[in-house]
């Protein structure tokens, strides 16, 4: 059982690397295979093909970084604070592994089209946190709800399509303060000293 969990992992591993540089499009059966140090027959032991691959490499993603955000932002956190929390940790996973964050957030391909309600992702997450705080924002009726949730979301994650195309300068971190204030502001959100404070351990 040792080898074909380990071989497995290494399928998944390459596959989400590849994807990540290179795209669904740019990537093929034989070139994971090979990454991965297995025949192609491998891989199909553990998957049907190349989208049924994609797509649980895709949801995985996607549930990991939504259950980051879910960890670090309880409903408690105040509005602010949780838009702060929310850039930092977009931008901090942007920065660790780029190429993966543009496969899964930055890359407009059918397997946003495969979600299914239950499914956990950050991009939900996020429009959640704006529905649950809307009281709180001082903004004309017209802009709550729904279309605050695409604006805001292109103000957190335009920087890193800047970033990959090299007119911004990493690493986006460095902007996770600048960019959340200016979302606050959007909000109609007075930010507190505490948004501007440093992360607090594990933050």
């Amino acid at each position: 059982m040792g080898r074909p969990a380990r071989f497995k992992k290494a399928i998944y591993d390459s596959a989400l690397k590849l994807f990540g540089q290179r795209g669904l499009g740019g990537t093929g059966i034989r070139e994971i295979a090979k990454a991965a140090g297995v025949s192609e027959a491998a891989l199909y032991r553990h998957w049907k093909g190349k989208k049924e691959l994609a797509r649980d490499i895709f949801v995985q993603g996607l549930a990991e970084l939504c259950q980051k955000l879910q960890a670090e932002i309880p409903p408690e956190t105040p509005a602010d604070q949780a838009v702060l929390r929310t850039v930092r940790i977009f931008y901090e996973a942007y920065d660790a592994h780029s190429d993966i964050v543009l496969y899964l957030l930055l890359s407009e391909h059918e397997l946003w089209r495969t979600l299914q309600p239950e499914d956990p992702n950050p991009v939900s997450f996020w429009f959640d946190v704006l529905r649950t705080r809307a009281p709180e924002f001082r903004l004309p009726a017209e802009l709550s709800g729904e279309i605050l949730g695409p604006i805001t979301l292109g103000m957190i994650l335009r920087p890193g399509i800047a970033t990959a195309y090299g007119s911004v300068e990493p690493p986006l971190a460095q902007y996770a303060v600048p960019v959340a204030v200016a979302i606050c502001r959007l909000l109609g959100l007075t930010p507190t000293d505490a948004t501007s404070a440093p992360p607090t351990a594990g933050g």
